[in-house]
């Protein structure tokens, strides 16, 4: 599947890394990120870091990732002879590669990209051996490495934490995190503070993805996996919400365009951590979003939005009456946020990438279609909306 430069981004042309060690390949940006490289003609090797699972290898689960990514037939076997699996797991000390992989990544590998990480907003103990002490053995595989020249590390936006009405830019992000509600968000904070200690000598790059849409895509398993949240507002009575609040989502073409982008700057790069968020310019708040889902969609009632300070116990009454508290609860992992009014500021990333810098809709302008991918049945025709 070895793209000719021809039809390459101008800005991948120049592309330098030959032989690139990656986690989270079976994940989703992971995964976009393996068939992206798989893609540059310069790349000679990919070994990723995966595990059996589900009765599956881990060069199965590798091959599965990348036909879902559109590879198929003679084109995804050319591709599979690139790639390599490394069994291994994040959470055991040198991720438990062994010694022919372990010397592999020390000698050969040029680029190394961390995507893994476990998202999970309840489960504290994964996050907190994924994320942190996952972060702690990746320093001691690449103690040493002698080819390395870039090591992406991909973190979240949200390590600012609980911040209301504010837009972050870079540099404040960990010197304000202090109040996190979750897991997640504090670990992925303390894993970026691990790796900005060593800074001074590996070169690091961070890249912090806001929310991420699976989009473009057809899958409607994956569609329904991001709007779990607002399918579950929607059959709710009320909801606790400020219509004004931005909500900073952005697709996932978007974060694997820019991080493929600012690779391939290498040394050209002005700083070494990226938002790729939508800021101020592509973000919609949720008035926005509730009013494209009254306008193009078939859903004849739609909660009625109140706002938090004006919430009290008849709202949380009738959702009891209508059977419907225990999604009412698992909304509560989600609605902290959405309330903040947070924003993660991409002028660094416009900036650097200038001209370079990828198309981004904002959610609304496909909102309707990954609605169209769950339940063609739920969203109104051009012609019907007149």
């Amino acid at each position: 599947m070895k793209d000719s430069l021809s039809d390459l981004h101008p800005s991948l042309k120049d592309w330098s890394h030959r032989k690139v060690f990656l986690t989270g390949a079976t994940g989703l940006i992971g995964g976009q990120v393996l068939y992206e490289l798989l893609r540059l003609p310069q790349v000679a090797e990919v070994v990723c870091l995966a595990r059996p699972a589900n009765g599956h290898t881990g060069e199965d689960r590798l091959a599965r990732r990348l036909k879902k990514a559109g590879l198929n037939g003679e084109a995804l076997t050319q591709a599979m002879k690139r790639v390599r699996c490394a069994v291994g797991s994040l959470t055991i000390p040198m991720w438990g590669l062994d010694k022919n992989n372990l010397d592999w990544v020390r000698r050969e590998a040029d680029l190394f990209v961390h995507c893994a990480a476990s998202t999970s907003f309840v489960d504290t103990q994964g996050c907190e051996a994924i994320n942190i002490d996952g972060t702690r053995h990746m320093l001691d595989v690449v103690e040493g490495a002698k080819s390395l020249r870039r090591l992406v590390h991909f973190s979240t936006a949200t390590v600012c934490g609980c911040l209301p009405n504010r837009l972050i830019s870079e540099d404040e992000s960990l010197p304000l995190s202090t109040n996190h509600v979750f897991a997640y968000t504090r670990t992925k904070a303390e894993s970026e503070r691990i790796l900005w200690a060593v800074a001074d000598r590996l070169p690091i790059l961070v890249v912090r993805p806001s929310i991420t849409m699976a989009w473009p895509g057809r899958d409607p398993k994956q569609a329904k996996l991001f709007l779990w949240g607002m399918i579950a507002m929607a059959r709710l009575p009320y909801v606790p919400l400020r219509r004004e609040s931005y909500m900073d989502i952005v697709t996932l073409d978007y974060v694997v365009q820019t991080t493929m982008r600012l690779i391939a700057k290498g040394d050209r790069l002005s700083h070494n951590c990226y938002h790729q968020t939508a800021g101020r310019r592509f973000a919609n708040n949720c008035g926005e979003i509730q009013d494209t889902a009254f306008t193009h969609t078939r859903l004849t009632k739609l909660p009625q939005i109140v706002r938090p300070e004006d919430w009290d116990e008849s709202h949380e009454q009738a959702i009891e009456e209508a059977g419907l508290s225990t999604l009412y609860e698992a909304l509560q992992v989600l609605l902290p946020y959405v309330n903040l009014n947070l924003l993660y500021d991409n002028t660094r990333l416009m900036k650097e990438l200038g001209d370079d810098f990828p198309q981004l809709p904002k959610f609304c302008d496909y909102f309707n279609e990954m609605i169209a991918t769950i339940d063609p049945s739920l969203v109104s025709s051009v012609t019907e909306e007149g």
